[in-house]
Order: structure tokens, then C-alpha cells, then sequence
């Protein structure tokens, strides 16, 4: 089992931001912190906790929380709040996608590379970035 990538770690943040308060509130879960990780980590990244299991899962939202309290100030989000952060995230990776063409016309590939990762980092489950990657990866290649 691997360590939490950067870009795992950026699930877990979204994961809280989007539903920790919402878990909080929730009265079979209570105020405990340890249990709003649980629920977090359980019922918002179990595809995460499939590949690093729960408790590594766990640990790392509960470490996001306590770091990140104002996370858990500003109150649940609705669904249509929640549908709006994750629409600004994917326009935002989407336009560092659109900036990574520039290089990528002008054979910079690292630099193209690098606005991938970057976006990745802002909405890592936006769209398959391992195929952008692959796209670049062969033209370098001469393919």
C-alpha cells in the first residue's frame, strides 16, 4: 500500500470541503471528529479507501480537519452548492488544460506536462488526464 499521492490528498480536501459539515450536523454521527473523518472518508472516498484502505483514508481526512478547521465553519453544502464548487474546480482545470496546448503546439512538452499536473491537482477526477498525458507522451515520442 502506497502513500497518498498529492493528488489523493486533494480528494480528501475536497471530500471535506463538500461534506464534513454536512456529516457534523448529521445526529447519528454527532460533533466527534474522529467519527465525521470516519463518515467522510467511508461515504465520500470509498474508491480511495479501496486502494489505501480506511484507516489510511481516515487518518488523512482527520489530519485535513484538524489542519483546515474553518472547513467544518462554514456549514453544510447544498447539493446545488456542491454541484457549483465542483463545476468551478472542472473550469478551472479545463482552462489549464485549453493553456496546455500552447506548449504542447511548440514541442515544450515538460511545460505541458506540467499544466496537466496542475489541473489534475484542481480537479483530479474531472477527465482522464493519464490520456492527455498519453497524447503528449506520443507526440515527444515521434508516434
Amino acid at each position: 500500500m502506497a502513500e497518498l499521492t498529492p493528488v489523493d490528498r486533494v480528494r480528501v480536501a475536497h471530500a471535506c470541503e463538500d461534506h464534513a459539515a454536512q456529516w457534523r450536523q448529521n445526529p447519528l454521527v454527532g460533533g466527534d471528529m474522529g467519527s465525521v473523518a470516519r463518515y467522510v472518508a467511508e461515504g465520500n472516498l470509498g474508491r480511495l479507501c479501496d486502494r489505501h484502505t480506511l484507516n489510511v483514508v481516515w487518518a488523512a481526512v482527520r489530519q485535513h480537519l484538524d489542519a483546515n478547521p474553518d472547513v467544518l465553519a462554514v456549514g453544510p453544502l447544498t447539493d446545488s452548492e456542491r454541484a457549483a464548487v465542483r463545476a468551478s474546480r472542472e473550469k478551472s482545470a479545463r482552462a489549464l488544460l485549453e493553456e496546455a496546448e500552447v506548449p504542447f503546439r511548440a514541442g515544450r512538452w515538460d511545460d505541458a506536462l506540467a499544466l496537466v499536473d496542475q489541473a489534475e491537482l484542481v480537479a483530479p477526477d474531472a477527465v482522464d488526464f493519464g490520456r492527455f498525458r498519453q497524447v503528449i507522451a506520443e507526440r515527444r515520442d515521434g508516434r
